[in-house]
């Protein structure tokens, strides 16, 4: 009878078991050093509120145009198309602009989040277009300290 792949002799399941372990112990070590702390224990969870404020950098000007509803119209190649910010992230976070919202994963993660969603939706911005970035002016509040602003921006290349 032939035998799988996947059946380990005695000798290979203690290497196969020692690796695993060493593999979980390193995620888990390393899990503070990571913007989300994915696989970390935290006792408590984190009271951080964001406001995030969308706005785009268009051609020809130097103002930056507000966003409020996160929907705004792109002209690229004569073609004129409305482009939401709604349609392409669905995190109840970031989705969530201009308005106070719970940082669930904590403000270091949800700021990287946030990054990592302004980048993938310049991404996919059309041949053309007339929208050169995205800026978004974030007001965070850090378990009852002092309020800070950052300014994240994702520009086209």
């Amino acid at each position: 009878m032939r035998r799988s792949v996947l059946e380990l002799g005695p000798p290979a399941r203690v290497v196969f078991a020692l690796v695993y372990v060493l593999v979980m112990v390193a995620v888990v070590v390393s899990a503070q050093r990571r913007p989300d702390h994915v696989f970390g224990f935290q006792m408590f969870n984190e009271s951080s509120t964001v406001n995030i404020h969308l706005f785009r950098r268009v051609r020809g000007r130097r103002a930056l145009e507000p966003l409020p509803n996160g929907s705004f119209v792109d002209r690229s190649q004569g073609a004129v198309r409305t482009l939401s910010w709604l349609e392409r992230v669905h995190d109840p976070v970031l989705s969530k602009l201009d308005t106070p919202t719970h940082a669930k994963y904590g403000l270091e993660g949800q700021l990287f989040r946030l990054q990592l969603a302004l980048d993938d939706f310049v991404g996919r911005l059309p041949e053309g277009s007339d929208t050169l970035g995205l800026v978004a002016v974030v007001e965070t509040l850090k378990n009852g300290r002092d309020p800070r602003v950052v300014r994240l921006k994702a520009e086209r290349r």
